[in-house]
């Protein structure tokens, strides 16, 4: 694939979004999903390597808390089918199958394989891996979720890192596109998706999908960077994207277009009003809870 120089859209990123899709748009025109779509693979490519040292120095080590409160919050228990789209490293794929507790299916997807690279490393950092005792993503794609020995432990799509002796981080590794999920309707119990919903191309068709694999009365768990209803409060958090977590950025990985990037996203993104209400129309009961007085985004929709 062939992406577009960073040059470009240093010159089209605005601060603005499109009313429609929610999206950041350049210069006031929407960006076209195919471009989105490349500017994230190359972004995430990029700073693969760091980006986990980013995000604990830029959230002061909320993060993690954040996401536990989610799975907490969502229900996550063991017995249940969970799939984490768009899993990036695999923070938030992990404590879903710690949460499982050995006894459900957690499958992690990504669209970057750099991000699952990492993702499948740090699960082997913690437990030897173990290509015998995995999950078939590729079964369960095709409506039959089952075990058994995985084809071959270095196949980037369908390789499954399993922690020998540690029914704990039982996860699978997906490559795939959270706007065409490779799952037949109502796979999964939960569907979680963690800081990436900026980052679709099509977000109502993105949770469309989402909604559409799971369950009936299942759960998508999304979490986001928030939005602090005191306007003092926003204009702080805003301040703090521009400066502090940019030249934490630019210090972790010696880059600052992605970090650029991340505060005009924040800002053009979707407040939890709209995002509400798009979910609503996706026939899904909504609980929208505000973490750290606002500085994280919890929203629980439940299926019909």
């Amino acid at each position: 694939m062939v992406l577009p120089p960073v040059g470009d859209w240093r010159s089209r990123s605005g601060s603005r979004s499109d009313p429609a899709s929610g999206q950041p748009t350049g210069g006031g025109v929407a960006l076209q999903d195919g471009e989105k779509r490349s500017f994230v693979q190359r972004l995430f490519t990029s700073i693969a390597p760091r980006y986990d040292r980013f995000n604990r120095l830029a959230s002061c080590g909320l993060d993690q808390r954040w996401r536990s409160e989610a799975i907490r919050l969502g229900d996550v228990r063991p017995g249940q089918r969970v799939l984490d789209v768009c899993a990036g490293t695999g923070d938030l794929a992990i404590l879903c199958a710690r949460r499982q507790e050995g006894q459900g299916i957690v499958v992690g997807m990504d669209l970057n394989a750099q991000m699952l690279s990492w993702a499948r490393r740090k699960q082997r950092q913690q437990r030897p891996f173990d290509a015998a005792h995995g999950l078939r993503p590729w079964a369960l794609a095709q409506g039959r979720p089952e075990r058994g020995e995985a084809e071959s432990k270095d196949d980037e799509v369908g390789a499954t890192g399993s922690a020998r002796g540690d029914p704990h981080l039982d996860v699978a590794w997906l490559l795939g596109d959270a706007e065409a999920l490779p799952f037949a309707e109502a796979t999964f119990d939960r569907v979680t998706i963690g800081f990436s919903t900026r980052n679709l191309s099509d977000l109502t068709g993105g949770l469309r999908e989402m909604v559409r694999v799971l369950r009936p009365n299942g759960r998508l768990i999304i979490l986001e960077t928030g939005r602090p209803s005191h306007p003092l409060m926003w204009m702080g958090y805003q301040l703090f994207l521009w400066t502090f977590v940019r030249a934490m950025g630019l210090m972790v990985t010696g880059q600052l277009w992605p970090f650029t990037y991340f505060a005009r996203s924040v800002r053009a993104f979707l407040t939890p009003q709209q995002l509400t209400e798009r979910l609503q129309r996706l026939a899904t009961q909504v609980q929208y809870v505000p973490l750290s007085h606002g500085l994280a985004s919890l929203f629980l929709a439940t299926k019909s």
